[in-house]
């Protein structure tokens, strides 16, 4: 059978490839005789060793585990040989699971993060000529497109701009869990339809339809290739295609469809925005501070036609897939949890009551279901790793030397779990603080970080979690979530982001 030596996770395989390492000497702040060679970090010894092979034999069918449970292999590599783990996954890497670890990587960062993005689709742009965007450039480069999106997208109160057509949003995602029953397919597809309305709004300050049917033809097209350009991507990670890289697969033709289907569409609304603009202009009306990222973007010096494309798609497809399957899990955990889904929703219903708008004072007196959404990410941590950095420098790591331009994957998931009470429950309240300031537990905020930390995190993050917030507040006001007896037990997997191996059954009843 065809060797499969990208199979590892939905970064792993195809971001780590053809980086250079440089193994350096050992420069760090503590007394070089304390600390242990690279050579002597743990792992898999023997063919597990060799580039390729040694990432293919892990999985079926030399190993037990597949693509989608990767995050079982990783909890399997720490349990064996500790905290730091040197091992091939697509190339050497080294796997990191102390908190305090996991902040030196941070630390020692730099002012440019280097954090590759996935192969496949820097092939589509490569070979198609378009400008790379945000997840695939890397220093200075990186830097000059990431300082104006900062300016729009990662200040505390960006998100709140949007809050009332995304209100609109959810309360029609709410009326169609009331009205209409859905199978768990149909229920899936809802989700991601809810997600992908909801951040358009943000990106292309319009209504698109997904949740009324009205969508046009292209519109519809639109919604499609985004559900296609994860399913590809997965695949392409998980290692069912390579050949990508010399010709063009089947696989490969099918994502450079959907990325020109979206492409389009973003040009489509960034013309219109920009004949917006000149108008304006024209009649004097022109406000560089609306709160339209869209006309922002546009107008924002600097900035060509193309690098607002890349990032109107890539806030886009952000806000989709992967807030759709967080929400899903989040109404899991809340469904399990019928406690403390009362406690929810009585906060919600003393601040904006049974049929109130959630806006920005609204949001900021709903801390529990902060809590919970946090409690949610834990529980079930939203990607297979954490974030993966290229070092910069040299690093000590749990006393082992880790030289400049090695691989680090944080192993978040599982850092989410170690020192933590009762790791396996759904305890909100383990996040909440007592009256002297201090937190109920004594939990470290870095062991939960979904978005990534510091310069290079999600530009999305504010969206994503005001939708999940948003659509939980909308839901609870009016329903009642609870899961069939077949979905009791759910067992995730991975994909691009956290997954189901079947279909959640969901309940939603009207409450009396």
């Amino acid at each position: 059978m065809m060797i499969r030596y990208a199979i590892v996770s939905r970064v792993i395989p195809n971001v780590i490839k053809n980086q250079p390492i440089r193994w350096t000497s050992v420069a760090s702040s503590a007394n070089k005789d304390e600390v242990k060679p690279f050579e002597e970090i743990p792992g898999p010894k023997g063919l597990y060793n060799l580039p390729v092979i040694g990432s293919v034999l892990h999985f079926k069918p030399f190993g037990k585990y597949t693509p989608y449970t990767t995050h079982k292999l990783i909890d399997s590599l720490h349990e064996k040989y500790g905290p730091v783990v040197r091992v091939q996954l697509g190339r050497k890497c080294v796997l990191l699971e102390d908190i305090k670890d996991i902040e030196t990587v941070f630390r020692n960062e730099g002012k440019y993060p280097n954090r590759p993005g996935i192969d496949i689709s820097k092939v589509v742009f490569e070979r198609n000529g378009f400008k790379l965007g945000l997840a695939q450039i890397q220093g200075e480069e990186w830097h000059a497109l990431r300082t104006p999106v900062n300016k729009r997208l990662m200040k505390a109160d960006s998100a709140y701009h949007y809050l009332v057509p995304q209100n609109a949003v959810a309360d029609d995602f709410v009326n169609i869990l009331a009205t209409k029953k859905l199978t768990p397919d149909e229920m899936k597809d809802l989700f991601f339809r809810f997600a992908s309305e909801s951040i358009a709004v943000v990106t292309f300050n319009t209504r698109l339809g997904f949740l009324d049917q009205s969508s046009d033809k292209e519109s519809s097209e639109f919604l499609e290739a985004t559900k296609r350009v994860f399913t590809l991507i997965a695949d392409a990670v998980s290692g069912k295609t390579f050949s990508y890289k010399w010709y063009k697969s089947k696989t490969y033709m099918e994502l450079e469809r959907s990325f020109f289907a979206i492409r389009k569409n973003s040009r489509k609304h960034a013309l219109k925005a920009r004949e917006i603009i000149e108008q304006q202009k024209k009649d004097g009306t022109l406000n560089p501070e609306e709160p339209n990222l869209l006309l922002s973007l546009v107008s924002e010096k600097g900035l060509q036609d193309e690098d607002v494309s890349n990032l109107l798609d890539s806030l886009y497809m952000a806000g989709t897939d992967s807030t759709a399957k967080n929400l899903q899990v989040f109404f899991y955990n809340l469904a399990k949890n019928p406690d403390k889904q009362e406690i929810l929703r009585k906060e919600i219903l003393e601040v904006v009551g049974e049929s109130g708008v959630v806006d920005a004072k609204a949001l900021s007196k709903m801390s529990y279901l902060k809590h919970c959404l946090k409690e949610s990410f834990r529980l079930n941590y939203p990607t297979v790793t954490g974030v993966l950095r290229i070092l910069p420098k040299d690093i000590v790591a749990s006393g082992y030397n880790i030289p400049a331009g090695t691989t680090v994957l944080m192993s978040n998931p599982r850092a989410a779990k170690k020192g933590f009470e009762d790791p396996d429950k759904f305890i909100p309240e383990r996040w909440m603080r007592a009256d002297d300031g201090r937190k109920q537990e004594n939990t470290n905020s870095m062991a939960v970080i979904p978005f990534g930390h510091g310069p290079r995190n999600c530009i999305g993050r504010r969206f994503a979690v005001q939708e999940i917030y948003l659509a939980a507040s909308k839901v609870l006001q009016k329903l009642k979530i609870e899961v069939e007896p077949e979905s009791w037990n759910t067992e995730f997997i991975y994909t691009a982001f956290i997954d189901t191996e079947k279909p959640i059954r969901f309940k939603f009843t009207k409450i009396q």
